[in-house]
């Protein structure tokens, strides 16, 4: 209708005022601390978060050091990033949009942009071909270098490109292959220590089953980039990371558990947790249907502008607030 098309217009011509920021991220170094761009009034501390959230704005903040040996980045990367305006928009190359959209969440990440803007990793990269850490630094000086549109050229068909989430995924992966030392597998255990894709996003989690006869627990450990959340039965991310870490009761068939004390299958019950909270987030709501890929779940699923783990830890944990710095 004409009604209709009017405020289509209307919208399209809605002007969107953007204010640059003057605040710098100061980088790695003994003093090591991350400043907000826009900060809020509130004098809460709150941890760095990235959600896969609508931005928010925790207030700026300052660290003694001991985040900075916590999370194990590299003392000697101790140099600055400043973004001195808000950097370049990314044309859609046909059907790219969940690719710029994961470029522009992972620009602004800022231990990832400080390290990038460094030039460490290109000026001794050994990588034989394409290396997705020499193009994603290329991609991040290139969007902070600039204000108008720029071509996510140098991201465009080397990985799987099928959604955001894939395609971050994999992007991460490859990044994490691209940034260890010669002759070191990318999934041993000394990889996610060396890997500075781990240092950044990467976390450990614990699936422990407990026997419900003798309480014997066996543990086992896995490393992870990004927490998967079903939603189908939550209205709210809190409530999507308690059933993720819910208690599983293992009765009978093929769920029995074998209790290695008791030699025997028993009832047992089965817990996954988060062992090592990653210093940034990300995490990924399905929002399809397992047994219909197809079909969507179209819900709102809540979230406040900082997220507390410890309900959901199971490992040391020192209080912190992660805030939300990016959605999509």
């Amino acid at each position: 209708t004409q009604t209709e098309t009017q405020k289509q217009h209307d919208l399209i011509q809605r002007k969107i005022v953007f204010i640059p920021n003057t605040k710098p991220f100061k980088g790695f170094s003994n003093d090591f601390h991350i400043e907000t761009l826009n900060p809020t009034t509130t004098s809460e501390q709150r941890q760095l978060v990235c959600v896969n959230g609508s931005t928010s704005h925790p207030p700026p903040k300052k660290h003694d050091g001991s985040e900075f040996s916590e999370f194990g980045f590299d003392p000697e990367l101790n140099f600055g990033i400043t973004f001195r305006r808000i950097g370049a928009g990314l044309w859609n190359l046909g059907n790219t949009c969940f690719l710029n959209s994961v470029l522009q969440c992972l620009t602004y990440t800022a231990p990832l942009a400080a390290y990038l803007q460094s030039g460490k990793h290109k000026s001794s990269c050994r990588v034989a071909g394409f290396c997705a850490l020499c193009a994603i630094q290329n991609h991040v000086s290139r969007a902070l270098q600039s204000t108008g549109i720029i071509s996510p050229k140098d991201l465009v068909g080397n990985l799987r490109q099928e959604d955001a989430h894939e395609y971050m995924v994999n992007l991460l992966e490859s990044m994490h292959k691209c940034c260890l030392p010669s002759g070191v597998p990318s999934e041993s255990p000394g990889a996610f220590e060396k890997s500075l894709v781990h240092k950044i996003f990467g976390g450990r989690l614990r699936s422990q089953v407990k026997c419900s006869q003798c309480s014997f627990s066996s543990n086992k450990f896995d490393p992870f980039l990004d927490l998967s959340l079903e939603i189908l039965k939550a209205n709210s991310l809190q409530k999507a990371l308690a059933n993720f870490t819910a208690s599983e009761l293992l009765d009978g068939g093929e769920k029995q558990y074998h209790c290695q004390r008791c030699k025997q299958k028993v009832q047992a019950l089965k817990q996954l947790t988060i062992h090592k909270a990653p210093y940034v987030l990300a995490i990924h709501l399905k929002r399809f249907y397992a047994y219909d890929p197809h079909k969507k779940i179209k819900k709102n699923v809540e979230f406040d502008s900082a997220l507390d783990l410890k309900p959901f830890v199971s490992g040391s944990y020192v209080s912190k607030q992660w805030s939300f710095f990016s959605y999509m």
